[in-house]
């Protein structure tokens, strides 16, 4: 949510005791510059730090490294040896390989995931890596190789409160977790499967192209995958230090549409002191509609 500069100043000054919100994107390559992270918000307001991962020369080479994002070039999962196929659209490239018996179904999907080179590398674990001593907010987008970064993260997962991850509901890659098997995990985890941010949608291959556009409006297509949003169990919020929820109340502030999260958790830290009732009523301006 885009807020009015003095609020943000607010939350800057609230925030600045507890230290920065501690954010990792594993594969943070832009591939779609039209769209940014969800959570930029958080970065150029100050409020948060990034440290990600692209392990793709071509994609990180593209990335940028400043005062608030550090991009480091690690491959993610559980540890060890892992060939990364590279794909004609870099927006498929994984260690697993493509599943053709499902993306020769789907339009478009043959083509874009066709591997063009393969590339071995070392993949790190999370828990292993120095460079993180907490996360706070964990984006992830690895083409299929999101659980074997979940199992690598055991211990930093345990204390963190957000997860966007992007899950699949049909196999397109050979042997692709899907949704049921990271809901299972994160729930492991303490963390509740809260909203799909967005799901993906496609046609099958027969559709006349003329239509595609059309019917991804109106039409029940095939649901591929979408980023599923995780919360700590909000039954368990109470239990929470304040420090922990002032950072996931500005996450959610900062970066998705989440008001009702949003006042509930702002009702627990008005209760503790941690945030001020006249804030909580400035801010209430943005979350609810007239």
């Amino acid at each position: 949510m885009d807020l009015p500069q003095h609020l943000l100043e607010q939350l800057l000054a609230l925030q600045s005791a507890d230290g920065a919100v501690e954010i990792v994107d594993v594969g943070a390559s832009n591939v779609s510059k039209r769209e940014l992270p969800s959570y930029t918000n958080l970065l150029t307001s100050g409020i948060g730090r990034l440290t990600a991962f692209e392990p793709n020369k071509a994609e990180y080479q593209k990335l940028e490294s400043n005062e608030t994002r550090r991009y480091l070039p690690y491959a993610i999962g559980s540890g060890g040896r892992a060939a990364l196929s590279i794909t004609r659209s870099p927006g498929f490239c994984s260690t697993l390989s493509p599943n053709e018996k499902v993306t020769s179904q789907i339009i478009g999907f043959s083509k874009l995931s066709k591997v063009t080179s393969r590339i071995e590398l070392e993949t790190h674990r999370l828990d292993d890596l120095q460079e993180i001593s907490r996360i706070d907010f964990l984006k992830i987008d690895i083409q299929g190789g999101e659980l074997e970064a979940f199992a690598g993260a055991r211990e930093k997962l345990r204390n963190c409160l957000c997860v966007q991850t992007e899950t699949a509901f049909v196999p397109i890659y050979e042997g692709q977790p899907l949704f049921a098997d990271q809901d299972r995990f994160l729930q492991s985890m303490g963390l509740q499967f809260f909203a799909f941010a967005s799901v993906h949608r496609f046609a099958y291959e027969g559709t006349p192209r003329r239509y595609q556009r059309r019917l991804s409006r109106t039409d029940l297509l095939q649901w591929v995958d979408a980023d599923a949003i995780y919360l700590r169990d909000f039954t368990s919020w109470e239990n929470l230090e304040t420090s922990e929820l002032r950072r996931l109340f500005l996450i959610l502030l900062l970066s998705f549409r989440a008001a009702s999260a949003c006042l509930r958790l702002g009702q627990i830290l008005v209760g503790r002191g941690g945030i001020s009732t006249d804030l909580l009523d400035q801010l209430k301006s943005h979350l609810l509609p007239d």
